[in-house]
């Protein structure tokens, strides 16, 4: 499997810090929850501002991303925070982005009906940039997150 590691995209380095954040609150130390939560948000303001609209992939990855994390926060669920951060270091090392790919079965992100298919292709195909594409980080409209949104069509 091809490595997805892109040191010189500013977008991947945020993640690399969300990830590091959530160790750190997996570790024991609540801030790092709190601050991973914070710089969530922050991405999301950037890319609704950068994209232009709620609808756009990178904007409800990031929406969705905090959400999970939110709802993770629960003392009681707190334990949950491994999913993201297991599926932020995959995104980060491999190129596979889950959050997109679940996001690309919503209606309002799809153009073919829910099929046994469509759910092998979109969570089973090879991550994008292991298929010779060259995407940017998660970031704009050819970033690996974005390219992972239409994984199944691509299969």
């Amino acid at each position: 499997m091809k490595l997805a590691v892109m040191p010189k995209e500013p977008t991947w380095w945020v993640w690399l810090v969300t990830v590091v954040l959530l160790a750190l609150g997996l570790a024991g130390l609540t801030a790092g929850f709190i601050a991973a939560i914070a710089l969530t948000f922050l991405q999301v303001l950037f890319f609704w501002k950068q994209l232009g609209r709620v609808s756009a992939i990178g904007v409800q990855i990031r929406l969705g991303y905090i959400l999970l994390l939110l709802v993770c926060f629960t003392p009681s669920l707190r334990w949950l925070y491994w999913l993201p951060t297991v599926g932020t270091a995959a995104l980060l090392v491999f190129g596979y982005c889950l959050m997109a790919r679940m996001l690309s079965l919503l209606p309002w992100n799809r153009s073919e009906p829910l099929t046994l298919d469509l759910f092998r292709r979109t969570f089973f195909s090879a991550p994008m940039i292991t298929r010779g594409f060259a995407p940017r980080a998660c970031g704009g409209a050819d970033g690996v997150c974005e390219l992972e949104s239409r994984a199944a069509s691509a299969s």
